[in-house]
């Protein structure tokens, strides 16, 4: 594969038109010169420079060799600029949250992190506890917001917020004898089994899709009171406290302690925390 080096030989004879001076710029012997060039002619199966009136100058393939090495310095250049800008402001950062929070709470928190945290180049992605989990300890993502009970001591955690848990029905409370509930790995869905005992479940990976099916009629759920609001207003489903006790759950943030993305996580955390 031609890297930056070959590219800066070939450059250097091509602007030169000498072995001899392209050796002098490069501050190396003129046989370094040849045996890179010979190597590359040789990998490339094709010459790239030929002598014509006393000096080397690129053939056809050549100047198509130069030009791919032109852009793949400005993109290096580019590359590199960036990189050291991130590392000034803020590195990014990939976040993943659980699809309540990313209903309810992210969307305020991405408006102040743009107000508040310009340089900050955020990703996000969405899952259950147990996924976030998994993907912070594979190093998939940087930060996870995640409910208490997925914390772990491998990771640091700063408390967010807390949410009031409700069960979740249909107008007039007539629902199928289900569970409509997230993937495995969610702790809601581990709430409503304590709560309820263990029924059939109806698995969706959307919040949208839950209350879908539970406006239908197709089973009741456990959610963050303010994560159905907008559909109880509506008029789409209704829901009811749960018995004292049960009915609040934290949310933490967890990751590395020594995450390169520490700067860009501790705003971000502190921002989320108000």
């Amino acid at each position: 594969m031609m890297d930056l080096r070959d590219f800066r030989f070939l450059e250097a004879v091509a602007e030169t038109g000498s072995v001899t001076r392209a050796a002098g710029r490069l501050g190396c012997v003129q046989s370094n010169v040849t045996t890179r060039l010979r190597k590359l002619e040789d990998r490339l199966g094709q010459k790239l420079v030929e002598r014509i009136d006393g000096r080397m100058v690129p053939t056809a393939a050549g100047a198509m060799a130069l030009d791919y090495g032109a852009r793949i310095v400005r993109l290096s250049e580019e590359a590199e600029k960036r990189l050291r800008s991130a590392a000034e402001a803020f590195p990014p950062l990939r976040l993943g949250t659980m699809e309540t929070t990313a209903a309810v709470r992210l969307p305020p928190l991405l408006k102040a992190a743009r107000a508040q945290l310009p340089d900050l180049r955020l990703s996000i992605t969405t899952g259950t506890s147990g996924e976030l989990v998994a993907a912070l300890g594979r190093g998939d993502i940087d930060l996870a917001f995640v409910a208490e009970e997925a914390a772990e001591a491998r990771f640091e955690s700063v408390p967010l917020f807390e949410e009031d848990l409700v069960e979740v029905l249909p107008i007039g409370g007539a629902a199928e004898a289900a569970a409509v509930v997230f993937r495995a790995g969610c702790c809601y869905r581990a709430r409503f089994a304590e709560a309820f005992g263990d029924l059939p479940l109806l698995e969706l990976g959307t919040l949208d899709g839950i209350m879908g099916c539970v406006a239908a009629g197709l089973g009741r759920t456990l959610l963050p009171e303010a994560a159905v609001e907008r559909w109880r207003r509506a008029g789409e489903v209704e829901t009811r406290p749960l018995p004292p006790g049960r009915g609040r759950v934290g949310t933490l943030a967890l990751f590395r302690a020594a995450s390169p993305s520490r700067r860009s996580i501790d705003a971000l955390v502190a921002l989320a925390r108000g």
